[in-house]
């Protein structure tokens, strides 16, 4: 490296098994005249500079190149308000500054989000240590670099520059970090919620996390009836509906096909032989869609639905439907939350000769949106349609509807309790593992 403080923050264990990419995020003290030849081999897209106007004692080596930004970490307007007798320790510095310097350090992590994807972003500061621990200690944590490993690497700075056995504020101890983490956990729930405090976007979160753990996915594949619409609560009730009007329970032992064709006149045959003589299967019929229909007057997509499509949307991805059920039914249901455009591709069960789980419908959505199955998401609630998910060779999610337990769904890549636990990117980056070596 050019300097003595200078690290690639590569190769550092994640969340998502996979570690953090090399050559993405270097972290260094101030870059000094004879250690640039060395550092031009590192080919930066960003030099971020977090010195503050007073430390500039000569130009930077970099001045004038347009790789080379100067983005003080140190809010000179809030640093006027400043008690430095109230931070009597590195780490309250620390946590403090994380607030009170908020203006500027939204702008740092604006720019290394907007940095070029394809090549390295270095930050520094004066000694490398401080603004640029914290820094770089935010980024590793997004991804779930394990604490102890960013504590390790936190820790390396006094090493580097000989400070061990300096005084306090020169020191680098793990506990400093992992307690500006922990406070980041207190006021905000985590770095992702700073980040969000600090007014960066989804899209500007995603590609932090995305430079470090980078994600092949570019669609989104989501079933339809109890996934992205609870319809089968509704259908549920409409035939819980119906049996009591005949003075009958349902037993829903038994209701449940194990693919996802259309049954309802086995259904309708079953009440039929309950019910006897007298039995008018067009009046049971009409009684029941009408019911049903009132259900569906206010019926919306899951939770957390609506907020993974806009996410997907804004990232550029391709989203799309496949769903065993006629087209008819799905935009029908469409057209009337104003989502149909929502989606690139819509593929129904009439357009193919078999239902889930055999992956013909996966494979023709594949088809329609030019895209291997590696590169796409299936989201599902059932366990026939993660099994057409999987065949298709997609990375397959289950958020299980009311009437599936999560044990009927454990063959899924990744199973949730709902849309709304997991942001978008997030579940992009699950995929990581399974895109990358082949196993889930």
């Amino acid at each position: 490296m050019w300097s003595p403080n200078a690290r690639d923050v590569g190769g550092l264990p994640t969340r998502y098994g996979v570690p953090t990419r090399v050559r993405a995020l270097l972290r260094s003290e101030c870059i000094e005249p004879a250690g640039l030849p060395a550092f031009e081999q590192v080919g930066a897209g960003l030099v971020l500079d977090l010195r503050s106007d007073g430390e500039l004692r000569q130009p930077h080596p970099l001045a004038g190149d347009l790789v080379y930004q100067r983005i003080p970490w140190i809010d000179p307007a809030a640093e006027a308000t400043r008690d430095p007798a109230a931070e009597p320790r590195l780490a309250d510095v620390y946590r403090n500054s994380l607030t009170r310097n908020a203006a500027h350090i939204a702008r740092i992590f604006a720019a290394i989000a907007e940095a070029p994807a394809d090549r390295p972003v270095v930050v520094h500061c004066k000694a490398g240590k401080d603004r640029t621990g914290l820094t770089v200690a935010v980024l590793l944590d997004l991804v779930g670099v394990p604490r102890s490993e960013i504590a390790a690497d936190y820790a390396v700075s006094e090493v580097n520059l000989g400070k061990q056995d300096g005084p306090e504020f020169s020191r680098t101890r793990p506990e400093t970090i992992l307690g500006s983490l922990s406070y980041l956990d207190e006021r905000f729930g985590g770095v992702r919620g700073y980040l969000v405090w600090l007014g960066l976007s989804e899209t500007q979160i995603h590609r932090l996390a995305t430079r470090l753990v980078p994600t092949d996915v570019q669609a989104i594949v989501f079933d339809f009836d109890g996934l992205l619409m609870d319809t089968e609560t509704t259908m549920v009730e409409s035939w819980q509906t119906e049996w009591a009007y005949h003075g009958l329970e349902l037993d829903l032992d038994g209701f449940w096909p194990g693919h996802g064709g259309d049954v309802s006149e086995d259904r309708y045959a079953v009440l039929a032989a309950a019910v006897g003589a007298g039995y008018d299967r067009a009046e049971s019929h009409a009684r029941r869609l009408a019911h049903r229909e009132r259900l569906h007057a206010s019926l919306d997509f899951r939770p957390g639905i609506r907020d993974w499509i806009s996410s997907a949307r804004e990232l550029g991805l391709q989203v799309a439907i496949a769903s065993s059920s006629p087209g008819s039914w799905v935009q029908g249901h469409l057209d009337r939350v104003g989502a149909a455009d929502l989606f690139d591709e819509v593929v129904t069960g009439d357009e193919v000769p078999t239902h889930k789980p055999d992956p013909a419908i996966y494979q023709l959505a594949l088809q329609r949106l030019a895209l291997p199955g590696s590169a796409a998401i299936a989201v599902e609630d059932t366990a026939h349609g993660v099994e057409a998910a999987q065949a298709a060779g997609m990375y397959a999610v289950a958020v299980p509807n009311p009437f599936v337990t999560t044990d009927a769904v454990a063959t899924a890549d990744l199973v949730l309790g709902s849309a709304a636990h997991l942001s978008l990117t997030d579940l992009l980056l699950s995929a990581t593992l399974k895109a990358s070596t082949g196993i889930a």
